[in-house]
């Protein structure tokens, strides 16, 4: 993808290209230096030219929702897209670094984010993560996670009554209403300028009410810890009502699905740096209140 990058610049001064270790998809991400300032191209496998199309529409529906998200300089051959260079450092980082203070400042910002999703008419966007597609997740998950992690799940009789399981849970889960960045979480937040820039909206879909909040909350990346707590008032005294049941269930659908995109991540595709998250999200998945509803415990021990 480089020398194809390459050659789509050549009509540019640039000076230098730099990859940028990208996420779990098959887009390739690098830095272009130019004199005294540098972008960002996104590189697609193969022409996207609906992809992009799509990028650029929610682009503006997010800044017009005065959400920060990287500016789009240009486009190429309907596979690369040239955007802002925000930098590197993630919020999941940031929290690491900064004191209380500036810790609880993020959370307010995050909470801020939420509520003008939430305000986003679903009408923006045509996907949704509808109940089918939410199965779906589970069978993901039971093919590419439990197999190697979970020594309880050791033949089909097993695999087949934690399937009916999860897909009850699946069905407890509604409305399936709201607009949803989709990937609400730390290593999707660039802090940039003292603001919180949100990457990879592509994916941007209608979701169920608290989505993008357990995305955040039992985010795989960052543990609040105590500071949850403070994070869910500063959302509360933004307006937004906050049920717990559809919560907790949201999130160990959400929590579930991350499982089964970092086995397949692991045994398949061979990027181990998703085995360290793994923990952290099964942590979730037990501190979960309603998780002994649907799932036997001893499940995730072990």
């Amino acid at each position: 993808m480089k020398k194809y990058l390459e050659s789509r610049l050549s009509h540019l001064n640039y000076i230098g290209i730099r990859k940028i270790r990208g996420e779990a998809s098959n887009r390739a991400f690098y830095r272009v230096f130019f004199d005294n300032y540098s972008l960002i191209a996104m590189v697609y496998p193969e022409e996207c030219k609906d992809e992009i199309a799509k990028i650029e529409k929610l682009t503006n529906i997010y800044r017009e929702t005065h959400i920060h998200v990287p500016g789009i300089k240009d486009t190429l051959a309907d596979r690369i897209i040239l955007q802002e260079d925000l930098g590197d450092l993630l919020a999941q980082k940031a929290f690491s670094l900064v004191k209380l203070a500036e810790r609880k400042r993020l959370l307010e910002k995050v909470a801020d984010i939420l509520v003008k999703l939430k305000g986003i008419p679903c009408a923006h966007t045509a996907s949704i993560l509808d109940t089918a597609r939410m199965k779906w997740e589970m069978d993901f998950f039971l093919t590419h996670f439990a197999p190697h992690y979970l020594p309880a799940v050791k033949d089909s009789e097993t695999t087949n009554d934690l399937r009916q399981r999860l897909y009850r849970m699946v069905d407890r889960i509604s409305p399936i209403d709201t607009f949803a960045h989709r990937d609400f979480h730390s290593r999707n937040m660039l802090i940039h300028k003292n603001e919180i820039y949100l990457v990879d909206f592509q994916d941007s879909l209608i979701a169920p009410p608290f989505y993008d909040l357990v995305s955040f909350a039992f985010d795989s990346y960052l543990d609040l810890k105590s500071r949850g707590d403070f994070f869910i008032r500063c959302l509360e005294d933004r307006g937004m009502a906050i049920d717990w049941e559809p919560l907790y269930i949201t999130a160990l659908q959400r929590n579930i699905k991350a499982l089964g995109t970092f086995g397949y991540q692991v045994t398949v595709r061979k990027n181990l740096s998703y085995k360290k998250y793994i923990h952290r999200t099964i942590r979730h998945i037990v501190a979960n209140k309603l998780l002994d509803r649907f799932l036997p415990r001893s499940l995730f021990s072990g």
